[in-house]
């Protein structure tokens, strides 16, 4: 049987990544698109002539802002990905003793092969 403190902290973990992974990033991107609209395509007319909706501007923004995010999220991917997962990796001791046994049964079966 699951206790309480269990149960509680599954939640706690799946709160955490639902906001982290999808309401914040929702949250940022409606912010963001209101604060623009509000601070910069109001004031300046020209903006204004193009954009005299708020929703014209949503759409236009997203259909920009969505395939520029793909295209540095792939970047990332055949870039940088490498990169972050070796750091992450070093830095989880966990890890990083499992990579030690490894290496010294790696070690152990040579010595047995030239023994």
């Amino acid at each position: 049987m699951v206790s309480l403190k269990s149960w509680l902290k599954r939640r706690w973990f799946e709160l955490r990544q639902g906001h982290s992974v999808y309401l914040s990033f929702f949250l940022s991107a409606v912010n963001f698109i209101l604060i623009v609209y509000r601070l910069l395509i109001e004031q300046v007319p020209l903006l204004r002539y193009f954009f005299p909706h708020l929703y014209v501007f949503a759409i236009v923004f997203l259909l920009v802002y969505v395939p520029v995010t793909i295209l540095i999220g792939r970047l990332h991917i055949y870039k940088q990905l490498k990169t972050d997962l070796y750091i992450h990796v070093r830095q989880n001791p966990y890890i990083m003793e499992i990579l030690e046994r490894v290496k010294k049964i790696e070690k152990d079966l040579e010595a047995l092969k030239h023994g």
